[in-house]
């Protein structure tokens, strides 16, 4: 279990998946619906190479589980982006949708924070599709003495929406771990390995 701090809340994580130098924990989080996510990473890339993945939002579909488009809307400086993004929800939900804005920064220990959140009040709404107006996401992205980069995600959201239990569990236990590895796939192909 680790013990994490979010918005000044701490969190209890508990495992729920561990293989390919990755692993998925999830917990209860006030003020959410649906349980909380982090996933911890190893891409073997020098981390400049994992955040030209990693602010690619239009590529966004080739790597996050259910993405079904993703288009930057606005560069508001080389380290901030607007970007809409669909997620592809199984019958017979509605396809969830969300304007968010990602800051990038860079810390005096060397690592990259990328802090992520849903804008509720930007953009037209979208016929056949539930606005997600409540989430955020964080990374952070560690170099390692060997090259290679450590990566700590962690995701809050509210879906919106009535969604069935059966197609949330698939998401929370499926999703982080897809994500990952499609990542460090996308990663490996930008670094020519």
């Amino acid at each position: 279990m680790h013990v994490f701090t979010f918005a000044h809340a701490p969190v209890a994580w508990h495992a729920v998946k561990s293989a390919n130098n990755i692993k998925v924990f999830t917990s209860n989080v006030p003020d959410y619906p649906v349980k909380g996510i982090r996933a911890e990473v190893i891409f073997d890339a020098p981390v400049e190479n994992v955040l030209k993945v990693a602010m690619n939002v239009n590529h966004y579909p080739n790597w996050i589980y259910k993405c079904k488009k993703s288009v930057l809307v606005k560069q508001v400086s080389k380290q901030e982006v607007i970007y809409y993004h669909i997620t592809d929800a199984p019958w017979p939900v509605d396809d969830r949708d969300q304007y968010s804005v990602t800051k990038l920064s860079k810390h005096i220990d060397g690592s990259y924070w990328m802090h992520s959140h849903t804008l509720p009040n930007y953009g037209a709404e979208v016929s056949g599709n539930v606005r997600v107006k409540n989430g955020k996401a964080t990374w952070h992205f560690i170099p390692l003495p060997n090259g290679q980069t450590k990566g700590e995600y962690e995701l809050f959201f509210d879906p919106a929406g009535h969604i069935p239990s059966w197609i949330i569990n698939l998401f929370i236990a499926e999703g982080p771990y897809v994500t990952m590895v499609n990542m460090q796939r996308e990663v490996k192909a930008v670094s020519g390995k």
